[in-house]
């Protein structure tokens, strides 16, 4: 997402305050972008910027068939959690409280860039889920198998 890398540990206020990455900071600045839309995903928040939202999340759902019986609850689940969060003057946002207790999100937080997205994750789900990955990537055969072989 804007061509920034990232992992990074933060924290959050009581009052759901981030104080995002400077490098994060300087590009949202630079494309002129001054919110970003989060949505449920599993154990953690995905973080669009809004052009993104629409380009990945909202387009693909309209051209699913309308009376595909779960075409309504891809809807719910991609678009039910959405959430657009303003970033201050100060470089910070709000995650929205509701979002945050989905997720279970507390004080110590993990921000990760990924390819078209921002993930926020509870601090230890996110070393949990990093584990797991890891584990599974070596008994593929390790990091560069997209199946099922070595790799």
């Amino acid at each position: 997402m804007l061509e920034v890398r990232f992992n990074q540990q933060l924290t959050m206020d009581p009052r759901g305050r981030v104080t995002l990455p400077s490098r994060l900071r300087s590009a949202l600045e630079t494309h002129r972008i001054s919110s970003l839309i989060f949505i449920v995903h599993g154990k953690r928040l995905r973080a669009y910027t809004p052009k993104d939202f629409a380009e990945r999340v909202e387009a693909p759902l309209l051209v699913d068939d309308a009376f595909d019986p779960y075409q309504d609850e891809k809807q719910v689940l991609r678009l039910g959690s959405a959430c657009e969060a303003d970033v201050d003057k100060q470089g910070r946002l709000v995650i929205p409280p509701e979002l945050r207790g989905l997720v279970g999100l507390g004080e110590d937080i993990t921000m990760v860039s990924m390819l078209d997205r921002l993930e926020v994750w509870n601090s230890a789900d996110f070393q949990q889920a990093f584990a797991q990955a890891q584990r599974r990537a070596e008994t593929l055969g390790g990091y560069g198998s997209s199946g099922g072989g070595g790799g």
